[in-house]
């Protein structure tokens, strides 16, 4: 009707989950072939659900692209500043994309740290031979942990799913997720781990108090949390705010 065809060469057969792969199939003439791997939208996705490929593709990826900007490190004339803002833009920006949908193990992490460690060494040309610990290089840099980085982008898409209509599919996903209809609490496991991350983003920041994180309007973009006696998602008011950094104390109230 508007002129819109198939490409069938671009078309694949994934089973997500559980089950066996699909065969490959003919639709039309055309064969579409069943495959365990597809990039969808430059993720990665993988048919048994983990993150890892994608991860590990995308470090390739940002690998690229530190080793096509060599001069860029190589130059003594840049200052510091200006090659961190070169690393955020070109460098973390492939390295982090989709990066609050990933599931990840301590292996991911470790990968991910690592990597991102070796980033700052070349821009700060100091070899490991040098014997120079993390810790120091991190204090010439000035750069949060990548798994500070993903932890604080994940709680900001959560608050905005959460923040939305209760109409909105997505909303709609969140609340079947939290509500199961099995006659008890869902797990509280899920929701603990979201209360430790924000607890762990607010507390191991020295710099940054807790209460001027960056904002949306005039809410944090983590101030938003699951309580299972309010029917989920809620926004939180002043007195649990100070709650939430003990973690302890939530904890206990989920």
């Amino acid at each position: 009707m508007f002129g819109l065809r198939i490409s069938w060469p671009k078309t694949k057969i994934q089973n997500v989950g559980f089950g066996p792969q699909p065969p490959s199939i003919l639709v039309d003439g055309n064969p579409v072939d069943s495959v365990s791997t597809f990039i969808y939208l430059g993720s990665l996705q993988s048919s048994d659900g983990y993150c890892r490929p994608d991860v590990r593709r995308r470090i390739t990826l940002a690998s690229s692209v530190t080793s096509s900007l060599d001069c860029i490190w190589k130059e003594c004339r840049l200052p510091l500043p200006i090659k961190i803002r070169v690393y955020l833009a070109l460098v973390q920006s492939v390295l982090l994309y989709v990066s609050e949908t990933w599931t990840l193990t301590s292996a991911d992490v470790k990968s991910l740290e690592a990597f991102h460690m070796k980033c700052q060494r070349r821009i700060l040309r100091i070899s490991w031979r040098q014997f120079v610990c993390n810790s120091e290089i991190f204090a010439l840099t000035s750069l949060p942990a990548i798994n500070d980085v993903i932890r604080h982008r994940c709680i900001a898409v959560f608050g905005h799913i959460a923040r939305l209509q209760d109409s909105t599919p997505a909303h709609k996903a969140l609340q079947s997720h939290v509500n199961l209809s099995l006659g008890r609490l869902p797990h509280p496991s899920w929701s603990r781990r979201l209360v430790a991350h924000m607890a762990d983003g607010s507390t191991k920041s020295e710099t940054t108090p807790a209460r001027h994180l960056p904002t949306s309007g005039d809410r944090p973009l983590d101030a938003v949390i699951v309580d299972e006696r309010h029917n989920g998602p809620r926004w939180l008011c002043d007195e649990d705010y100070d709650e939430v950094l003990n973690q302890s104390n939530w904890v206990q109230k989920l």
